[in-house]
């Protein structure tokens, strides 16, 4: 049976995601705070974790988990993520990032996803071979964390014409979203 964390100071969240991830069979669990959920021994298969708690953030239960060397996955979950945060919380070592609201399939997709990521990719440099040199510097910008509208500045272009290059990029690359773009040049995806 998958033991999941659900770890967010919302209790409608905490409850509308054992709802539905319990539904499948597995055990999911809520935790408050992230001090609550680093206090409890697990084991843990899965965890999602709010972004913006009070006392520890997410990232901060992000870094504490990667010098643990946790061995499961944790997705980042926010109603206020931005390109710049999902990033970080790539870096971090978070295996996805999901916006809130997000709706049962987001859920189940995350977490296929993250399971999934387990597997090894092409290297960073192979990846960028298969984008053009205009595509290549849009995702590069990408994944150093600035939104559609500062690699817009930074490239001297409209935004639209930034948004159709990240889709380009995102197709080329079988991501779907800055999250995938940043594990898969990590070669995380």
């Amino acid at each position: 049976m998958m033991r999941i964390a659900v770890v967010d100071d919302d209790d409608a969240v905490r409850e509308g995601a054992a709802l539905v991830l319990e539904a499948d069979g597995r055990h999911v669990e809520g935790f408050a705070d992230g001090t609550a959920f680093l206090g409890d021994e697990g084991p843990w298969d899965f965890a999602f974790v709010d972004l913006k708690m009070p006392g520890l953030s997410g990232f901060d239960v992000l870094r504490e988990l990667s010098g643990q060397n946790a061995p499961f996955p944790v997705v980042m979950i926010s109603a206020h993520g931005d390109v710049q945060a999902a990033v970080q919380a790539m870096r971090l070592g978070a295996s996805g990032f999901v916006e809130k609201p997000f709706t049962p399939e987001t859920l189940e997709q995350a977490i296929a996803e993250a399971l999934a990521g387990a597997s090894p990719g092409d290297g960073r440099e192979a990846l960028l071979e298969r984008l053009t040199p205009r595509e290549r510097d849009v995702a590069v910008l990408l994944d150093e964390g600035l939104s559609n509208k500062e690699v817009a500045a930074r490239l001297g272009c409209s935004p639209r014409t930034i948004e159709i290059h990240r889709a380009r990029v995102f197709e080329k690359l079988d991501v779907r979203n800055v999250a995938g773009l940043v594990r898969a040049l990590a070669g995380r995806d």
